[in-house]
C-alpha cells in the first residue's frame, strides 16, 4: 500500500512557482495578487484562509484578505466582488466557502468574473469545464486530485472511478474532468442505496462526503486506489481524520492518500496554479516581460 504524498508534490509545485514569480519580479513585471473574501467566523473557514495566506506569501504572491462579519447581506459581498472585479491590481480572487445560511451562496458565485476566479466555481467556468472547453479555470480541489493521480502514473482511462460526494466544489467537477479522460464515472450522493456495493466496484474510489470514517475495508476490493478528501475531526479523539477509516483500510489499496499530507496541500498548490493561470491571461504587463 503506497501513500499519494500530496505534501511532497505541492511542495514541488509552489517551488516552480516561486521561481516563476522570482523572475517576473527580476524583469520589472507586477507581482501576482491573490484577494480573498472571508465571511464570518467559522473557524475551518478561518484556517483555510490563513493557509492560503500563508502560502501565497511563502512563494511571493501578494495576498489580500477582506474580513466580513456575519452581519452582511447578499449584496455587500457582491458589491465587494465588483469592486475587485474592477481593480486592476487584482490578478484572481476567490470567496471561501462555505458562507452564512443567510447568504445566497448562488448569486454569490453567479457575480464572480470568470478571468478572475481561481477557485474556479462560476458557473461560466463549470460551464467550460463540462463543455470540455480548454480555457476552463478548473476547482482547485479536483485539479489537484488529478495532479496527484498522474504524477504516481495511476491510469485513469477506462478504468471506473466511483466519487462519493455530489457537491460543486469536488464532485460534480471531478466528473467532468475524469470523464473528459475517459474514465468511466459513477457519482454517489446522500440518497444513493447500497453505496457499498457501488464502492466495491471502483478502481479509482474517491470519497469527498466529510463524514469521518464512513468508508470502511467493506467498501473497497483489493488493490483500489483511494483518493480521501475528507478532513473532519475524529468523534472520540478530536484529531484530524479523512472519510476513510484507515485502521479498516489496511492492506487493501493500491494507493491511498494520507490525512492530512494528501488532498489538502495539492488544493492550495492547485490554487496558486489557476492564480498564475488568471496572471498570464489578464495582465497585459506579463506579455511585455
Amino acid at each position: 500500500m503506497e501513500l499519494l504524498n500530496g505534501k511532497l508534490l505541492s511542495q514541488n509545485i509552489l517551488d516552480d512557482i516561486s521561481q516563476e514569480v522570482a523572475d517576473i519580479k527580476r524583469k520589472g513585471g507586477k507581482t501576482p495578487r491573490l484577494d480573498m473574501i472571508l465571511v464570518g467566523d467559522n473557524f475551518g473557514s478561518i484556517k483555510y484562509v490563513q493557509m492560503k495566506e500563508k502560502a501565497a506569501r511563502d512563494i511571493g504572491i501578494e495576498s489580500v484578505i477582506h474580513r466580513m462579519d456575519n452581519s452582511v447581506n447578499t449584496l455587500d459581498i457582491v458589491n465587494l466582488i465588483d469592486s475587485l472585479d474592477k481593480d486592476l491590481n487584482v490578478d484572481g480572487y476567490m470567496v471561501q466557502l462555505p458562507l452564512p445560511e443567510n447568504i445566497n451562496t448562488n448569486l454569490v458565485l453567479d457575480a464572480i468574473d470568470p478571468r478572475k476566479d481561481v477557485d474556479g466555481l462560476s458557473p461560466v467556468n463549470l460551464g467550460k469545464l463540462f463543455q470540455k472547453d480548454s480555457s476552463a479555470i478548473v476547482p482547485a480541489t479536483p485539479l489537484g486530485i488529478i495532479k496527484l493521480l498522474e504524477e504516481y502514473n495511476i491510469k485513469i482511462f477506462g478504468k471506473h472511478v466511483v466519487i462519493l460526494g455530489a457537491s460543486t466544489i469536488v464532485g460534480i467537477p471531478l466528473e467532468a474532468m475524469l470523464l473528459e479522460k475517459n474514465a468511466t464515472v459513477t457519482i454517489c450522493n446522500i440518497h444513493t442505496v447500497d453505496i457499498e456495493e457501488i464502492a466495491q466496484q471502483a478502481d479509482i474510489l474517491i470519497s469527498a462526503t466529510g463524514k469521518p470514517l464512513l468508508v470502511k475495508k467493506g467498501f473497497l476490493k483489493l488493490g483500489v486506489v483511494v483518493v480521501d478528501v475528507g478532513s473532519s475531526k475524529h468523534p472520540e479523539t478530536g484529531k484530524i481524520v479523512g472519510d476513510v477509516d484507515w485502521d479498516s483500510v489496511q492492506g487493501i489499496p493500491s494507493y491511498i492518500t494520507p490525512v492530512p499530507g494528501g488532498v489538502g496541500p495539492m488544493t492550495i498548490a492547485s490554487l496558486m496554479l489557476n492564480l498564475m493561470t488568471c496572471y498570464k491571461k489578464n495582465d497585459k504587463r506579463f506579455r511585455n516581460i
